[in-house]
């Protein structure tokens, strides 16, 4: 795996996010022979020159949810969907990009953030012939300049 997909694979393991039915100190869930990682992230985690190559704006009003499948050890593509929400406010259409070559195929989608706030996220994933699988979790994200 490359450097992007480590530093992403590593976000996606190093910060918090709690799920039912998912060990937060994961952030993985599994279905069958399946996982899928998941964190979310403020924009400014990424190096100017990362940032640049997955083609994220760094801002400390951005954040980023990082998706990886994985199969059998290896990156997989998927068709990935998903919402984003904030207390009672409506859900908000994430758009997700893939991203990354070969063995480094992860999912970025951008959401704002205004100061430390609690994000509920509902995604979506379908890989393969397999079903559609939905992740909820929740996670703190708090811009960092």
């Amino acid at each position: 795996m490359g450097r992007i997909g480590l530093l992403l694979l590593s976000m996606c393991l190093g910060a918090q996010a709690m799920a039912a039915d998912v060990n937060p100190a994961q952030r993985q869930q599994t279905f069958g022979d399946m996982t899928v990682y998941y964190n979310a992230f403020p924009s400014t985690f990424l190096t100017p020159k990362i940032a640049q190559q997955v083609e994220v704006s760094r801002s400390k009003n951005n954040a980023v949810l990082n998706i990886t499948v994985n199969k059998a050890g290896k990156n997989i593509p998927a068709n990935v969907q998903g919402t984003v929400k904030t207390g009672d406010e409506k859900p908000k259409r994430l758009s997700f990009r893939q991203v990354g070559k070969g063995g480094e195929i992860n999912y970025l989608a951008q959401f704002p953030v205004k100061g430390p706030q609690t994000f509920t996220f509902k995604v979506d994933v379908k890989a393969g012939g397999a079903r559609a699988e939905t992740i909820e979790f929740t996670q703190m994200v708090a811009p960092i300049e």
